[in-house]
């Protein structure tokens, strides 16, 4: 009789992940959908570019006005998008 090596695929795609150590990265892509989200319509009318790297969180803003708002909220920010990511996956924001 075979022994039955089926799994789902889900978990097959998990262990795969971290194995490869991939995982981290596709939670901070995950991340950069959520901060389209959190920082709504309106301001993302001003944002030119949006990137993360090794927990930095880089925001390219196309107006002082929004850059000056936006880095009264940085703690803000982090705390929602970590509250959504689960885990800590934003340590620092960086404007210009």
């Amino acid at each position: 009789m075979r022994k039955s090596n089926q799994q789902q695929i889900g978990a097959v795609i998990k262990k795969l992940l971290k194995n490869q150590q991939l995982e981290g990265r596709l939670q901070e892509l995950d991340s950069l959908d959520n901060c389209k989200e959190i920082l709504g319509e309106n301001l993302m009318k001003f944002v030119k570019a949006i990137s993360i790297k090794d927990g930095i969180l880089s925001i390219k803003v196309s107006s002082a006005v929004v850059r000056n708002e936006l880095s009264y909220q940085k703690s803000k920010i982090i705390e929602k998008m970590n509250n959504q990511a689960g885990n800590e996956i934003i340590k620092e924001i960086i404007l210009k």
